[in-house]
């Protein structure tokens, strides 16, 4: 009898230690949260990519040069997207325009909205990657050229813009 109570006092202690632990992790991410709320909207580790597999799992281009049929495929993390704490929940909303410019700036292409990303969960979200890509398909003449992304923070009203140099072979 001795030996089943202690044993279920063990196991109550490691479930009370566990929770205590996952509060103060539940803290450090709120925390994070507030952090990333003050912050200023961005893009990390913006790369041309020959594959984009998953968060932080990409193979960047050894160069910004593309075959004239291939694709163009941009991998970034948004930083300090806003989240919206309301009711045990966490929203996160931001969209982004893409657009293809000449090598002096000019307006080829645009597509207003080409990610629109509104993700509503009960946990808090952390770690953000988008990607974009665009089917060249010999559409696009060997030339030089800039791509441009601009995010927009729904929930804030925040917006920023990467500007990144590619050529076409």
């Amino acid at each position: 009898m001795k030996k089943i109570l202690l044993g279920g006092a063990i196991f109550f202690l490691a479930i009370s230690l566990g929770l205590a632990q996952n509060d103060e992790i539940l803290k450090l991410k709120e925390k994070i949260i507030d952090l990333q709320n003050k912050g200023e909207l961005g893009f990390r580790n913006f790369a041309f990519c020959s594959n984009i597999i998953g968060f932080g799992s990409y193979v960047p281009l050894p160069e910004p040069v593309l075959d004239k049929s291939g694709e163009l495929q941009v991998y970034y993390e948004p930083v300090n997207v806003f989240t919206n704490k309301k009711e045990g929940l966490y929203e996160i909303w931001y969209t982004q325009d893409m657009a293809l410019l000449s090598e002096k700036g000019e307006v080829l292409q645009e597509w207003p909205n080409a990610l629109d990303f509104h993700y509503t969960t009960r946990a808090p979200v952390m770690d953000l990657f988008a990607q974009n890509s665009l089917a060249l398909g010999n559409r696009v003449p060997a030339g030089k050229y800039k791509f441009k992304a601009v995010l927009k923070d729904k929930l804030s009203g925040k917006s920023a813009t990467k500007f990144a140099d590619f050529e076409v072979r």
